[in-house]
């Protein structure tokens, strides 16, 4: 009896270890179609993204006029760029621009995702207004706010002309191109960062509201201590994205004033492309997009950072 016993199991032994590896086989088969069919994309990613991003670094240490072939210079390109007056410049006007538009732009999607969370009527014809800026480009937003800014455009003739009130340049003037350009900047972004907001707001579980009204808070309570604090995830990804888009803004600049009036709304990626297309200074205009690149993953980190020690410290 106990012969039997041991002859019967020992086939069993021997299938097991089979069994497991055709198992593996098959998966690693399915990770192998996998990566086959995520290739075309990859290859996508590497060759507009990872190599220009690759070539920025290489020739950042090069003098390349863009028609000559560039030669070696070492860190001379970024001798250049420390003491330029016109790149600092352009670099407080990013700033300036993305602390201008999406500080206001955050705070008033915020209000307007709280609004529409609620049960108001015809709350999703609100939704499509708003985000109808969103899916216009920015070259057309740029134009027709480029009319309206004119000096016989919509702004003056309708808004400030019936109050007596001079026309204004709007797009011309050292203290109001800089506004007008975030004011347009404001009106596009708005809707795009309200669904963000929408989205975050109704992940939240309506359990925790219901519960603190019970307990007898406040709206400004439950927003205070349970909507905000929830929103984290969602408000570190607005700023990120906001940052991001903003020290990357070049097409309203480039549309409505080419930054001026004397470089006053000249931004930083404004200031990389005339260097290197108008001014044919490749080689700084690369080392000025490596210190772009590093200030916003400079931004991000910081940004994850925060976030961690307040979820977790």
């Amino acid at each position: 009896m106990q012969t039997t016993r041991t002859t019967d199991l020992r086939p069993r032994e021997r299938a097991a270890p089979t069994a497991r590896r055709f198992r593996l086989t098959q998966l690693q088969q399915r990770n192998l179609w996998g990566l086959v069919f995520a290739l075309p994309a990859i290859a996508l990613f590497a060759v507009f993204s990872i190599y220009p991003i690759g070539r920025t670094f290489y020739l950042s240490f090069f003098e390349y006029s863009v028609v000559d072939p560039p030669h070696p210079v070492g860190l001379e390109n970024f001798r250049q760029i420390v003491g330029d007056d016109r790149f600092t410049s352009s670099l407080l006007n990013s700033f300036r621009y993305v602390v201008s538009t999406y500080v206001p732009v955050w705070i008033f999607a915020l209000l307007l995702a709280l609004a529409l969370n609620t049960r108001i009527k015809a709350r999703g014809l609100f939704r499509t207004i708003y985000f109808v800026p969103v899916v216009m480009s920015w070259v057309v937003v740029s134009v027709i706010w480029k009319l309206i800014f004119h000096r016989n455009g919509l702004l003056n003739t309708m808004f400030l002309h019936p109050f007596g009130i001079a026309p204004k340049s709007w797009l011309t003037d050292l203290s109001l191109a800089p506004n007008a350009i975030v004011l347009m900047s404001i009106w596009k972004e708005v809707g795009f960062f309200m669904v963000v907001f929408l989205a975050g707001l109704q992940n939240i579980p309506s359990d925790f509201h219901e519960a603190a009204k019970v307990d007898g808070a406040t709206n400004f309570q439950v927003f205070r201590y349970i909507t905000l604090p929830l929103l984290q995830p969602t408000i570190l990804f607005a700023t990120v994205i906001g940052l991001i888009t903003g020290l990357q803004v070049f097409i309203p600049q480039f549309v409505m004033t080419q930054g001026g009036p004397v470089d006053a709304t000249l931004v930083l990626t404004l200031d990389i492309y005339q260097t290197a297309f108008v001014f044919l200074d490749g080689g700084k205009a690369a080392a000025m997009s490596v210190v772009l690149f590093l200030i916003i993953a400079a931004v991000t980190l910081v940004q994850f950072r925060l976030y961690r020690s307040r979820a977790y410290g």
